[in-house]
């Protein structure tokens, strides 16, 4: 078998999927609302959410934005490039974001180069709400590659273990990069943030 020649100056498919994660998510003909992302150094293919997942996370932004925090939402991709890192370490869909302004015209240059991924350091509150498949992703990987983006909160909704934490306070530590603070809650009462942002009324998730 004769190997194909690589063009110079051209990267390779295996340099693209090892070190340009967002151009190869780019290359994937994935299904219609099947989210890929790139999470410590795997790619996940996330399947369409469930009606319970989707009502909770839009019960959420519907709470931040009549508390005054217009600018959360919901769908936007980030990905992350920590000091010492020669590429994207984590490109992520968040299911909830509050981030800290719109984006300005070096955010709109940082998508074009970037494949259609925002840049982390917009990020002010991240959150997932985990589900059966991928609630190990939300509690561990996530949780690392947030704290390792330095976004100075996440707010992890664990349907399965009827929680909902504010993390805050992250610390880069590479591959164990963690958060200082954790502050959990039952569902059903109401988790308090950090930063004056309001707090989520978990009650209201059922």
């Amino acid at each position: 078998m004769t190997a194909l020649a690589h063009e110079p100056g051209i990267a390779s498919p295996l340099d693209v999927f090892t070190t340009r994660p967002t151009a190869f998510i780019a290359t994937l003909a994935a299904p219609k609302g099947v989210r890929v992302e790139f999470i410590e150094g795997n790619y996940h293919m996330t399947p369409p959410a469930n009606d319970q997942h989707n009502r909770w996370a839009v019960e959420l932004i519907v709470q931040l934005r009549m508390a005054g925090v217009d600018l959360a939402l919901i769908g936007n991709g980030y990905c992350s490039e920590p000091a010492g890192e020669r590429h994207v370490t984590g490109a992520f869909i968040p299911d909830f974001v509050v981030p800290y302004r719109l984006p300005n015209d070096s955010d709109e240059a940082y998508r074009t180069s970037h494949d259609g991924w925002y840049p982390a350091s917009m990020v002010h509150l991240a959150g997932e709400i985990t589900s059966p498949s991928n609630g190990k992703v939300d509690r561990e990987g996530k949780y690392r590659t947030y704290a390792r983006a330095g976004i100075p909160i996440y707010v992890l909704i664990d349907r399965q273990k009827r929680l909902a934490v504010c993390h805050s306070d992250p610390v880069d530590r590479g591959e164990e990069s963690y958060y200082r603070s954790a502050d959990p809650v039952a569902l059903g009462e109401k988790l308090r943030l950090p930063d004056d942002l309001p707090a989520l009324d978990t009650a209201a998730l059922t």
